[in-house]
């Protein structure tokens, strides 16, 4: 945690020193901006409901390029890595639930998975307080919501005899399913001033996929001699597919059945991404001025 604070702080220093410069930069408006985020985020799906099991904390970050294109309207392009899991195990109780209609007995199951994908989006972010005039003399403090559209790796992996296996080349449901998802960013953030160039946005995005699979649990339980048909040959892969498709003997429960419920095919995943980001306004010569030591002062005339 030190360390994060301070990478954010040697940041917040050195970009400020360099856009500070000159005595005409303050008058000029600036309209491109560079962010850097970090924070949490939070996954939902047939391993974990937020409504009943609240919100998880696994790690995000992030940069971010947004350039301004009114008083209000702004376009920002995002990369982000983030971490996603969820666990059975992690349930309060041995109670079944009825989901949609479907009972979901999820200590029974006990599957689990981990995923680090890294997401690419673009996004129109929209202040609530119109900027007219120059960067300088943006509020103190501006809300702003957001909407775009994006692409995601999709790796969920489980922990298995000491190791992380990656889950989706096993098609534990038989179905294959794309290691890439479209995802529909929508959220809202507060701007903070802290100096003439650098602001402090605190964001929350959730975001829509069009995928059941980001936890690799999607219908119902197979039939597990249909995993020797699938993988032919490669009998080590069969058996691995037909020990994780089933996990419910490690828990002490019995096997589940062809047509059991596995999880839930009615609502797609999702996910959520916390970020505390620190974005920096910068001038026409930025880069130049950054890895420049014998800057030019400017002239009066």
């Amino acid at each position: 945690m030190k360390k994060v604070i301070f990478i954010f702080l040697f940041i917040f220093i050195i970009v400020d020193s360099v856009n500070a410069q000159g005595f005409y930069s303050s008058r000029r408006d600036r309209t491109t901006m560079l962010s850097f985020g970090l924070g949490l985020s939070n996954y939902n799906g047939d391993l974990h409901d937020v409504i009943y099991d609240g919100l998880t904390a696994t790690p995000n970050a992030g940069i971010g390029l947004r350039k301004k294109l009114g008083s209000q309207l702004s376009f920002r392009v995002d990369f982000n890595w983030y971490q996603i899991s969820g666990t059975d195990s992690a349930n309060q109780s041995l109670r079944t639930r009825e989901v949609a209609g479907r009972t979901d007995s999820r200590k029974k199951r006990n599957l689990s998975f981990r995923s680090n994908n890294l997401e690419l989006s673009a996004m129109f972010l929209f202040n609530l307080v119109p900027i007219n005039n120059s960067y300088t003399t943006r509020p103190i403090l501006n809300p702003y919501i957001f909407a775009g559209v994006g692409l995601s790796t999709n790796n969920p992996k489980t922990f298995y005899e000491g190791d992380w296996v990656p889950l989706r080349p096993l098609q534990t449901e038989l179905t294959p399913y794309p290691g890439r998802v479209m995802v529909i960013p929508i959220g809202f953030g507060v701007r903070l001033k802290a100096t003439e160039s650098v602001d402090i946005l605190l964001e929350a995005g959730y975001r829509r996929t069009f995928t059941d699979y980001l936890d690799d649990v999607s219908t119902d339980h197979v039939d597990k001699t249909q995993f020797d048909l699938l993988f032919g040959e490669n009998t080590e892969k069969a058996a691995l597919a037909k020990a994780l498709t089933d996990r419910s003997a490690e828990g002490g429960f019995k096997a589940s059945a062809p047509g059991d419920d596995r999880g839930n095919p009615l609502k797609n995943d999702s996910y959520y991404i916390f970020q505390v980001r620190l974005e920096m306004y910068l001038g026409n010569n930025f880069l130049k001025e950054l890895f420049s030591p014998s800057r030019k002062q400017p002239k009066f005339r």
